[in-house]
């Protein structure tokens, strides 16, 4: 059988009881975090220019954005809320692939539509956590993280196909529809514009209408993947085959999954850790709040890919680019804002990337007192995360379940009187092989955020909690702000 044909086969025949516990666990707090996500992602301009512009399409009303409440068709349902996810690039991921943003929002979608149980949506996620994460990862130089757009394609297409019961030779055909002509981004539009919150949905919308067209009759290359002018040759100059169904369904990349407790890239939050622990220790020398204005220098020693970002999303991130622009998607990838507004605000949540904070005068002023350094020993934890080598052996070889995320980074405060205060963080809060965190912390922070109700924060948890004995159409309702 063909890469494709197999991957089907498990898609279909994959039953909620075949999952381990484990990976449950993690999906529930894969969900909560990714509607945290998409609260904060609806106060930002780009999400509300997004949902205006959904509505505006008056579409047959068949599911729910969040938390607006606005209702639209399947597609454009999803569309809107993995947007909304993607805002503050607050979404989670597994391996080195974000998937979050379309695990969540397209089995909600059409969840809803077809009313399927609490179930068949966690296994859903996980299919798309599985199957977005080895398609990504079978690219090979791997790519860009976020950027590797067409794994929501193929992510799409088999969660659709699977809940409007294709079967196993339509969804074969879907899958190769789904990948015929992905998207892909362009840096330009990455970095900075609003354009970058349609990263994942414009490849799901095509995913989701490769299920639909493969239901009709329509065909795809059903060896996309394998054939020489097929998918994985196009993208990548030495393609990992075997990692596109080996060990499914026993080795759960699921497992590696790193969530976010910071809007921004994994290795801001590991700046923002750091930043925090530094606050931490002038409080407890001093006995007082560290005053942003008596600091003489900032030095953060970080991996080559960190400072790298920081190159990239530079050249956007003045004042007039984000007046210009109405939008903090660059400022997510780039240290010196993150740590200058953490100094001033001592936090970094989304209230920290609204247009007046962002275009502070005071910010940009201590931005300058900032100095990035590439670090070679963060170079060489990061590149410690994957045994590419293990890896082209199957998943299966690989440590899941002690995944670690490597993006850690060293900062020193240098103050105008002499002293200087560090702190260092080899893994983010939050990630994989790091220090727990529930997520039900950010959905509640995120929730308050838009004027959320304790009772109804309480209740989006237990709905979490409880989902094997829901079905999607009685618990939505619940993620819309009343």
């Amino acid at each position: 059988m063909t890469k494709s044909e197999n991957i089907a086969d498990w898609v279909l025949n994959l039953k909620y009881d075949d999952i381990p516990d484990r990976i449950i666990k993690i999906a529930k707090q894969q969900i909560l975090g990714m509607f945290g996500a998409a609260f904060a992602g609806s106060t930002t301009i780009g999400g509300k220019n997004l949902v205006k512009t959904i509505e505006s399409f008056g579409s047959k009303e068949e599911a729910t954005i969040i938390p607006s409440g606005v209702r639209t068709d399947v597609i454009n349902a999803f569309y809107a809320n993995a947007g909304l996810s993607m805002a503050l690039d607050y979404d989670d991921y597994l391996g080195t692939i974000h998937a979050g943003t379309t695990t969540y929002s397209v089995p909600l979608a059409f969840g809803e539509k077809y009313n399927i149980s609490g179930k068949e949506y966690l296994t859903a996620v996980v299919i798309g956590n599985e199957i977005e994460g080895r398609v990504g990862m079978a690219i090979y130089p791997p790519g860009e993280g976020q950027q590797q757009t067409f794994i929501h394609s193929i992510g799409a297409a088999c969660i659709a196909g699977r809940i409007i019961g294709l079967n196993k030779e339509q969804l074969t055909n879907a899958i190769g529809i789904s990948l015929y002509q992905v998207p892909t981004t362009i840096p330009r539009g990455f970095f900075g514009p609003q354009s970058k919150l349609l990263s994942s949905s414009i490849p799901a919308q095509v995913g989701a209408q490769a299920a639909y067209l493969a239901k009709s009759g329509f065909t795809g290359a059903t060896n996309i993947f394998e054939d020489p002018q097929g998918f994985l040759n196009f993208f990548g100059d030495e393609p990992i085959l075997s990692i596109l169904d080996s060990d499914l369904g026993t080795g759960w990349l699921t497992e590696t999954m790193t969530f976010k407790i910071y809007p921004g890239c994994a290795y801001v939050d590991s700046s923002a850790d750091v930043t925090l622990k530094i606050l931490q220790k002038y409080r407890e020398r001093t006995d007082s709040e560290l005053d942003y204005r008596d600091i003489d220098k900032i030095i953060v020693n970080a991996s080559i890919l960190s400072t790298m970002m920081d190159d990239m999303s530079r050249p956007f991130v003045d004042i007039s680019e984000l007046k210009k622009t109405q939008s903090a998607v660059a400022l997510n990838f780039y240290l010196p804002y993150n740590v200058a507004i953490i100094l001033i605000e001592k936090k970094l949540t989304p209230a920290q990337l609204t247009m007046d904070k962002i275009t502070n005068p005071d910010v940009h002023k201590l931005i300058k007192k900032i100095e990035v350094k590439p670090d070679l020993g963060y170079s060489m934890k990061s590149a410690q995360t994957i045994d590419w080598k293990l890896m082209r052996e199957g998943i299966g070889k690989l440590d899941l379940k002690n995944w670690k995320m490597y993006c850690g980074c060293k900062i020193k405060v240098k103050m105008k009187d002499g002293s200087s205060y560090s702190a260092k963080q080899d893994i983010p809060i939050g990630a994989a092989g790091g220090e727990k965190y529930d997520l039900n912390k950010k959905m509640a922070q995120e929730a308050r955020y838009i004027g959320m109700s304790d009772n109804q924060i309480k209740e989006i948890s237990n709905v979490v909690e409880s989902l094997e004995d829901l079905k999607i159409q009685d618990f939505i309702q619940n993620l819309v702000l009343k």
